[in-house]
């Protein structure tokens, strides 16, 4: 599933024209700029209600703000679902790198209508576990099985088709011109064989000129690496480095998943590879996030400064984020 602009739960909340609370709003690239500021300046508030279907307008409000504090147009703004109160999340980027994304491929190469139905059908049947609760999965095999039986189904049905067609879900990440063609294969392919084929294909892909193939082959890839410490050794971590310092969030996001993963084995290579002050930096906001989503970041620091496995996870899971950082600068 791509959820890029909008989640399951905002679709919901879009369709049933119910307004959503915006939970948290956090910044990523803000080394240099006067964040008080320009807090203080969007036209949007934590605790406000959201109607999603005016979010495109407020979105351009939120852009407009930060351009007249910061002068530069925010690199990313973002709505996405949900922190554990089942509130909105902002996230607004205001710099980042450009990452070298591959040229976008021009081939006619296609997925069956049929599969396209199903990759639909996921989302749609994601949308109602979470309305009900059940938006847990099981990761243990590889690619991601819902607890909710309806969506399971589908999924199992996508990993048959991914089973059994591996050569053309290749040929269309690798060569469709039509990004969401790319983007169906990314998902689907990351039900197939674990395979040395399979991770590279993936691995290319977060390369992709298209937002959504990026994210659906980088989560593809955080599933494999969190079921398979043999499939962590085939994923090379230098380039999800760099798209951590993208001003784009499903890059910043996707990549810190990954790379806490990949850094369970504390590559000695890789860690001197994430002391760069830039990086770092970015990590250590990305930890100050108020959201599950800096969980990653906080168990990257941690390795790089040494903290002991089990101590990292308890300091983690008590959100002692300034030991972290505090630890890591002591390193």
């Amino acid at each position: 599933m791509t959820h890029l602009l909008l989640s399951a739960v905002l679709l919901a909340a879009l369709l049933q024209n119910q307004p959503i609370r915006v939970g948290e709003i956090e910044f990523f690239g803000y080394a240099g700029v006067d964040l008080a500021r320009v807090r203080a300046a969007l036209p949007l508030r934590e605790g406000d209600d959201l109607e999603m279907e005016k979010w495109e307008q407020e979105k351009a409000r939120v852009r407009q703000s930060v351009r007249q504090v910061t002068g530069s147009e925010p690199t990313d703004v973002i709505a996405t679902c949900c922190e554990a109160r089942g509130e909105l999340i902002i996230y607004i980027g205001l710099s980042g790198k450009p990452v070298r994304y591959l040229p976008a491929p021009t081939g006619g190469a296609r997925l069956p209508e049929k599969v396209i139905r199903l990759y639909d059908r996921t989302d749609t049947l994601l949308q109602e576990a979470l309305r009900k609760g059940v938006g847990a999965e099981d990761r243990s095999k590889g690619y991601s099985l819902s607890v909710y039986p309806p969506l399971r189904v589908v999924q199992l049905e996508l990993r048959a088709y991914a089973v059994g067609h591996e050569r053309l879900l290749h040929d269309v990440l690798a060569t469709a011109s039509d990004g969401r063609q790319r983007a169906v294969a990314a998902e689907v392919l990351g039900y197939g064989r674990h395979t040395k084929s399979q991770v590279a294909a993936l691995a290319t892909a977060r390369r992709d000129a298209d937002e959504g193939v990026r994210n659906n082959a980088t989560r593809a890839l955080v599933v494999l690496a969190g079921s398979d410490v043999n499939l962590v050794r085939r994923i090379p971590p230098e380039s999800f480095i760099e798209m951590v310092l993208s001003g784009t969030w499903t890059d910043v996001n996707k990549a810190g998943a990954l790379l806490a993963d990949l850094m369970r084995r504390r590559d000695p290579a890789v860690l001197a590879k994430l002391r760069t002050p830039e990086v770092l930096g970015r990590l250590i906001e990305m930890a100050r996030w108020r959201t599950e989503h800096a969980n990653p970041a906080r168990y990257i620091l941690g390795r790089v400064a040494g903290i002991e496995e089990n101590r990292l996870g308890r300091l983690v899971a008590e959100k002692r984020v300034d030991e972290i950082i505090g630890a890591l600068r002591a390193n």
